[in-house]
């Protein structure tokens, strides 16, 4: 089968890697270059934020992907060689920064019941297990099955994956119509003029899908949300678990390098930092790790996540437009999500029963009160 998919982030290369897998004949169009836009600035955190404001749905999906995530990567390194650096670190929820005691607890409370096991850590046993921490900081709920991974290198290894498996990857091709009639898409047009056929379309653009499935006639609710991060240069060993205060997160990489993130903004679809949320994000690292005062700052990025306000994203077929297949709007949990969706695609594609009901994940009135970003 002829397949395109359009939008060249972790979840395009996923889909696209799986539907070659399966035989397809797969052509990835990116408007830039694979893996380097929003999903390349990700924190590659394996665990939802704030879970409870999540629906059931989506919270089972995420679990779904977790465990899948082993033997995703495993796969990319096997066959590649590139190492995503997967490890199960675990994920320290402070007392005394962004919330006190008795919110941690609360928030615990909530996580536990949707199966993401924390603990709580007195302020001696939070200092055996990380040393260094602010001294506002007297105690932490701890999860210690949180992982993580490596964006860049997941990515890397998703191109390199993608490409042996026969995925035609165009970079530099700015899709901007989807074509169709007699309800049916039938192909692209890129800004060149060009129009391309498939029997299959994949729109997995991220911020960018809503005006692509606008040309269709198709009402997606998915807008641009900036995420704004810092990368600090220090020593390897420094932190070992993620520092994740709600407001601000700390993640270590093996080398030393420490992100630092992340902001929530409405700024369409302008992807400048900006000097304000930089020397914020820099103050609450100071006050939740010190030593990070005394770290060279290495770059700054910002990304356009694909938001939607019921934080659920498009998963699956549209019933109105054959052979159009969403994979978009997955917010703050792209990476994390991007192993299932894969199989999801894949699995409609075959014409196979899928795994999870998709139901949740179609195109969907949104409830207008619905605040896409928090108060």
């Amino acid at each position: 089968m002829q397949i395109l998919v359009v939008g060249g982030g972790i979840q395009g290369l996923a889909v696209a890697a799986a539907l070659a897998r399966d035989g397809h004949l797969v052509q990835l169009l990116e408007r830039e270059r694979p893996g380097c836009r929003a999903s390349w600035v990700a924190a590659g955190l394996l665990t939802p934020s704030s879970p409870w404001r999540y629906p059931r749905a989506l919270i089972d999906l995420c679990h779904r992907s977790e465990a899948m995530f082993p033997d995703f990567v495993a796969d990319l390194a096997e066959h590649t060689g590139h190492d995503a650096e997967y490890e199960v670190g675990g994920m320290l929820y402070p007392e005394g920064a962004a919330f006190g005691a008795a919110e941690v607890a609360e928030h615990s409370a909530l996580r536990n019941g949707l199966g993401f096991d924390t603990v709580r850590l007195d302020h001696a046993q939070l200092s055996a297990l990380q040393s260094g921490l602010g001294p506002q900081v007297q105690g932490a709920a701890w999860q210690p099955r949180s992982a993580r991974v490596r964006p860049p290198r997941l990515l890397a290894g998703l191109v390199a994956r993608a490409g042996q498996l026969g995925v035609h990857l165009v970079s530099g091709c700015e899709v901007v119509r989807l074509l169709g009639r007699r309800g049916r898409v039938t192909g692209v047009q890129v800004a060149s003029g060009q129009q391309l056929e498939a029997e299959v379309v994949v729109l997995a653009a991220g911020a960018w899908s809503a005006p692509l499935a606008a040309t269709l006639g198709l009402a997606i609710d998915v807008r641009p949300v900036r995420g704004q991060i810092l990368l600090l240069r220090g020593p390897p060993g420094l932190l070992g678990p993620v520092v994740n205060d709600g407001d601000t997160y700390l993640v270590p990489r093996r080398d030393g390098r420490l992100l630092v993130g992340s902001t929530m903004e409405d700024a369409g679809f302008d992807e400048v930092t900006t000097p304000q949320a930089l020397r914020r994000l820099r103050r609450r690292a100071a006050d939740l790790l010190p030593a990070t005062a005394r770290m060279e700052v290495e770059t700054d990025w910002a990304g356009l996540r694909p938001g939607t306000a019921d934080r659920m994203p498009y998963i699956g077929a549209v019933p109105e437009i054959d052979g159009l297949l969403l994979a978009t709007g997955h917010f703050r949990n792209g990476i994390l999500l991007a192993p299932v969706t894969a199989q999801l695609v894949a699995e409609l594609v075959a014409e196979r029963r899928t795994s999870v009901d998709l139901q949740p994940f179609a195109p969907r009135a949104i409830d207008p009160t619905l605040a896409l970003l928090p108060s």
